[in-house]
């Protein structure tokens, strides 16, 4: 530190920079190099109880890089260019940690907090670069809402316009007519000054686009209309926004074979005018990582990634570091775990074992070991190693191997109580032993060391709403979504924990969010309905059943029906105090389109007659709507097997005999015509004189009276059936 002792800031920051940019090329493109350790340089960087990757190189370089910037030791001033080395460094100091540091992310809170405030002095392609930076750390830290904002900034910065279109055109050989194929259209705004190009372009070799040589599949699509497809000339900086656009998308919930066309739409338009090494490197790796879940693209896949774990191997001295804080570049090893992954998943095992061993990479051998149902293999190398030199990692991998909490236990106090894994790891044991209440200690224990530990909250929260402990499930679900607000499934259980507590309101909020995110789950919009309901927001009630029958066909929730029809009925004030009448005609859309796939429900019907009557002044029309809907009631109601032997059945029935008795009487009251009269009436005396026979003649058959309440039902039936008579008899 010393050699920086009498400089000024400008240059302390310049070299710096310049010490941060020889670490990144050692660890990200050059080969790996043998090199012994100072065991106090890796204690200083091994922040927050989270270990180094043995495979990180040059650690003096870091250290001194730490000591300046996360230390302060030359006691530099604050400024954007301090702000801009401090977030690069961040970004390459976590990559090299096998956990989130928290200490790091406040460092990073820090500086962006700061240079969010003074973006606007920069100029127009700093500040995209800025953005760049920026989103990527949020990425890494799990803050999808705030890295999708800076994406979307860095877009408008640099006046890309994009969005995805369809041109008809062919993707196979033997395809004989143009299909819709989907496309990118992009354009640049005029005001936009364009980079020169000299400014990012790459001096090296670019890493090679392997060819899909494929019998079937084209290179690439075949556009009916070549010209309309083509693209504007892009810069690699404008090429690196479109990967920010790729990682917006990546992190959507839902994956489908339309996410699939789109994550690979944007990286073909990148790939079409290769420029920029960091740029053609990710694109590739991207792409690889979207193509090893097709059959027909995964062999290309695993050569891709071979493709570049050569290129990042080579030992060229020429700079390919340009736009490297702008794009999500991996270090060198995590390429080849990547290529290690794939190897494994397509059954080379013994080649993945190889890559695995020789990084170091124990966790990864571990689970090798288990897919091969060779657990005490896996346990056996974690001896070793621990024979060797015992860390808290190597503890907690084999308290995996046997389920021994003395391995846990042993990697906490080796940690200095600083091991979220070992807290972790040991309460997904206790988890998996049904031991929930026990599990709960560990991981808050895990996250009081480490909160940034996204899948840990989100476990916690779990447990603790099978638990019913809905306070604490709720806490735990709101820090989730603080960190991941796109994940429907935590949002809708963040709703349910709210119900549970009596907070409509905020359930409501939550649903919301769930259906945002999940538009096509019935069962999120049948949860958001009844807490609407609840609520008194009957539009939004309307709104959600209308989704509930586009999305599952046929749902009668009767209750929710009930509260409904029993608003607009007595005109009661929905949540904002506005007089629920106005939702009629809404309302009556509704049962329309329920009774049509719902037609043999008389509970349905009854509801739909009363909607019809609801604030109505009983006009001749609304009358005869009613009685025709009441009447299908009573039909679908005396339908049902033996509906006079249970209670509940035969209230029902009574009820709707007696309505339909009352909407004919009214009907009748407002007809001139006789033989129109006499027919209304005989209909509706048909009707109740089949009821009550039928409930008499089961009255024979009891030896206990029936209740109070059918008693007083079957008397009012009766009166409405005698008062319809002697209409009749009048007419």
């Amino acid at each position: 530190m010393d050699s920086f002792k009498d400089l000024k800031e400008e240059e302390v920051i310049r070299q710096v920079r310049s010490l941060l940019l020889l670490f990144v090329r050692k660890n990200y493109f050059e080969p790996s190099k043998d090199e012994i350790v100072e065991p106090s340089v890796v204690t200083l960087l091994t922040l927050d109880g989270e270990r180094l990757y043995p495979s990180a190189a040059d650690l003096k370089t870091l250290k001194i890089v730490y000591e300046v910037l996360a230390e302060n030791s030359c006691n530099l001033q604050n400024c954007i260019e301090k702000a801009v080395l401090t977030l690069q460094y961040v970004r390459v100091h976590q990559q090299m940690l096998d956990e989130k540091s928290v200490i790091l992310h406040n460092l990073a809170v820090t500086n962006i907090d700061f240079l969010m405030k003074n973006i606007e002095s920069l100029e127009q392609n700093e500040k995209v670069e800025v953005l760049l930076l920026i989103g990527y750390i949020h990425k890494i830290y799990f803050e999808y809402v705030k890295e999708k904002a800076c994406f979307e900034r860095a877009e408008a910065e640099c006046g890309l316009l994009s969005s995805f279109t369809g041109q008809l055109g062919k993707r196979t050989y033997f395809q004989q007519s143009d299909i819709t194929q989907m496309t990118m259209c992009i354009s640049k705004l005029k005001h936009h000054k364009s980079t020169p190009k000299s400014e990012y372009v790459s001096d090296c070799r670019l890493p090679v686009n392997v060819m899909l040589n494929d019998d079937t599949r084209m290179e690439k699509k075949k556009l009916l209309d070549e010209k309309h497809g083509e693209l504007p000339r892009l810069n690699p900086l404008d090429q690196a926004v479109l990967l920010g656009l790729y990682a917006k998308l990546e992190h959507l919930h839902f994956k489908d074979d339309i996410l699939h066309e789109e994550l690979l739409t944007v990286l073909d338009v990148v790939l079409d005018q290769p420029q920029n090494f960091c740029v053609q490197l990710c694109a590739l790796m991207l792409r690889s990582n979207v193509e090893r879940h097709k059959t027909r693209t995964v062999e290309r896949s695993m050569m891709q990634l071979e493709e570049l774990v050569k290129c990042v191997s080579a030992s060229d001295k020429v700079d390919k570091t340009p736009l490297f804080f702008c794009t999500p570049v991996p270090p060198r090893w995590e390429l080849e775990r990547q290529l290690a992954n794939l190897l494994a998943e397509l059954g080379c095992l013994s080649s993945a074992l190889e890559i695995y061993q020789r990084l170091e990479m124990w966790e990864d051998v571990v689970n090798c070991y288990k897919g091969l149902e060779l657990r005490h293999k896996g346990e056996e190398v974690v001896r070793q190693q621990i024979a060797k030199g015992e860390t808290p990692h190597l503890w907690c991998l084999l308290g995996e191997c046997t389920d021994d909490v003395s391995c846990f236990e042993k990697a906490w106090e080796l940690s200095g109580q600083r091991s979220s894994r070992a807290q972790r790891n040991w309460g997904m044991l206790l988890y998996s032993q049904k031991k929930f209440e026990e599990a709960v200690v560990h991981f808050k224990l895990s996250l009081e060391v480490n909160s940034l530990q996204a899948p840990v909250w989100l476990r916690l929260a779990y447990i603790t709403l099978e638990l019913e402990s809905w306070e604490e499930s709720a806490a735990a679900y709101r820090h989730y979504c603080l960190i991941d607000s796109d994940n429907f499934e935590a949002w809708n259980n963040l709703a349910k924990c709210y119900v549970k507590l009596g907070q409509k309101a905020r359930a409501c909020k939550a649903f919301q969010e769930a259906t945002r995110l999940n538009y096509e789950n019935w069962k999120v919009w049948d949860n958001y309905m009844a807490v609407t309901t609840d609520l008194g927001a009957f539009d939004e009630v309307i709104f959600a059943y209308n989704r509930v029958l586009d999305l599952r066909g046929k749902h009668v929730d009767i209750e929710i029906l009930k509260v409904l029809v029993q608003a607009i009925d007595e005109n009661l004030e929905d949540n904002s105090g506005n007089p629920s009448i106005k939702y009629k005609s809404q309302a009556l859309k509704l049962f329309g389109h329920l009774t049509a796939q719902v037609p043999s429900n008389g509970q349905l019907w009854l509801l739909y007659c009363k909607l019809v009557l609801a604030g109505s002044d009983k006009n001749l029309d609304d009358l005869e709507k009613a009685a025709q809907l009441i009447q299908k009631s009573n039909r679908y109601s005396i339908q049902q097997i033996n509906w006079e032997r249970d209670s509940k059945t035969l209230k029902e029935v009574l009820e709707i005999a007696i309505i339909l008795g009352k909407v004919h009487l009214d009907w009748a009251e407002c007809l001139d015509i006789k033989a129109r009269i006499s027919q209304i009436l005989g209909t509706a005396k048909l009707a109740l004189k089949s009821t009550d026979s039928k409930l008499e003649q089961y009255k024979t058959s009891l030896i206990t009276p029936l209740p109070n309440e059918i008693e007083e039902l079957h008397l009012k039936l009766k009166e409405i059936l005698s008062a319809i008579v002697t209409k009749s008899t009048a007419t």
